[in-house]
């Protein structure tokens, strides 16, 4: 089919097994190899993974004739379902529109129906299409018009909700995605004011402007709320999944601090999680206010059935805290948790130093590729410090990548996790200033590397 149309670009949305359910046959060869369908002969030449989605390009033979035939395929989008945050598909369907340039050639699109995902995909091209000629759009109508031509065309209200969503940012966020070698120019642009407000500020009313439709949409908590499971009686623990830069799993917790009366209910929330790195943004007085793990003075803390050792405790020249507990529960369980603490992110400011922070976020990393648990952050609130943090450290493992940053959808798509994520200019500003350092450091390891 794909050969009888003369199409060019394959968009895949769904992934060959999904919940351990076969929803496409893998069609394609892998990297470097090749397979014969009856007359045609197709070889992969290449395959780069940006975050969310795969590149795919094939060299496909008809006996004397030549074509290559790129595929996207799309690996974070549930079934009969839609993706927990969105800049990811912003981004892949630029690819596809980048790719598809002369526009002549029709795009073949698929899922496992061909149906929700597909037809949502189609709709969100076409409005946006729609918004480039005229001032108004009609989603019902694109989707009316889809649906007399292919039966269940955007199957769910979630799939329907999201084409709102989608179109909203469109039109309010525009394009945002600058280069890494940019970020510098970029922040001298956002600090000249417009009247009496930074571009920084206007930014963040961009966001603001969102928020209606968000909370309209539902989109947001519910698909991210985690729960504290075993230790104490509480049903429920102020904390949100966070997606990261690429992942198919939710691998960040963004949470608020424990205090003395919810210490059982988070060390409930961190087990029963598996979490296996800790990241505080406290000052050492904030955590003396709410005492909730082991210290030099008391190695031992027991909650229940379950006992928390101080292993060891190293303070770094870079206002990092260092710690290792090991965690038993009855004797069933025994796991060893990393605990880092900034200790100079005070609350409404910011620390002065940002090599600190990346530094904090090299750590964190390194922790998750070694011990494969997840990641728990939290400050006082669960949203301001956390929620920067959080987001450079998105971007900086998106840059280091595709050489590019987008700190407004960056964002954009935390607060579609977690409601109140950043609200202020002086962090928001912060989240720049971070990836301004990184952008500098990432240009001298280059220039060694080269």
């Amino acid at each position: 089919m794909i050969w009888e149309v003369e199409s060019t670009i394959i968009v895949m949305l769904t992934n060959p097994v999904e919940n351990d359910k076969k929803k496409c046959h893998k069609y394609w060869p892998d990297c470097n190899k090749d397979k014969c369908f009856t007359s045609l002969h197709v070889t992969c030449t290449s395959d780069e993974t940006f975050g969310c989605f795969i590149k795919r390009t094939f060299q496909v033979n008809c006996f004397d004739e030549s074509r290559v035939i790129t595929q996207f395929h799309y690996t974070t989008w549930p079934d009969h379902s839609v993706p927990h945050v969105t800049s990811g598909l912003h981004r892949f369907k630029q690819a596809v529109q980048d790719e598809h340039a002369d526009g002549n050639r029709p795009i073949v699109v698929h899922c496992s129906a061909g149906a929700g995902r597909t037809g949502t995909f189609i709709a969100f091209d076409s409005l946006c299409m729609e918004m480039k000629e005229s001032s108004t759009i009609n989603v019902y109508e694109t989707v009316l018009s889809l649906r007399k031509q292919r039966m269940e065309m955007v199957q769910t209200q979630k799939q329907y909700k999201l084409l709102y969503k989608l179109s909203a940012e469109v039109h309010v966020l525009g394009s945002s995605d600058i280069l890494l070698m940019n970020i510098e120019a970029k922040v001298k642009e956002l600090e000249r004011k417009d009247g009496k407000e930074s571009g920084f500020a206007l930014e963040l009313q961009k966001l603001e402007s969102l928020q209606f439709e968000e909370h309209q949409l539902e989109y947001a908590d519910d698909h991210s709320r985690i729960t504290p499971g075993v230790i104490g009686s509480a049903s429920y623990y102020n904390a949100s999944y966070i997606e990261g830069y690429g992942q198919n799993e939710l691998q960040f917790i963004a949470a608020k601090g424990p205090t003395k009366h919810t210490k059982e209910n988070f060390w409930s929330a961190l087990l029963s999680n598996q979490v296996h790195t800790i990241v505080s943004l406290r000052t050492i007085d904030e955590e003396n206010n709410h005492r909730w793990f082991p210290t030099l003075e008391s190695p031992c803390l027991k909650y229940c059935d379950v006992t928390i050792n101080l292993l060891e405790e190293v303070e770094t020249g870079s206002d990092v805290i260092e710690r290792k507990l090991e965690i038993c529960q009855g004797k069933s369980l025994k796991l060893e948790m990393d605990f880092y603490q900034l200790v100079s992110w005070s609350v409404d400011t910011v620390p002065n130093n940002a090599q600190d922070v990346i530094q904090l976020i090299k750590k964190i990393q390194e922790s998750r590729n070694d011990k494969k648990g997840k990641v728990v952050v939290y400050c006082s609130d669960g949203g301001s410090r956390t929620g920067a943090l959080l987001c450079v450290l998105n971007l900086m493992e998106r840059a280091k990548v595709e050489g590019k940053v987008d700190v407004v959808r960056e964002l954009n798509d935390m607060r579609s996790m977690r409601r109140g994520m950043v609200c202020s200019e002086l962090l928001y500003r912060y989240i720049y200033y971070c990836m301004m350092e990184f952008a500098a450091s990432f240009s001298a390891y280059a220039n060694f590397k080269g």
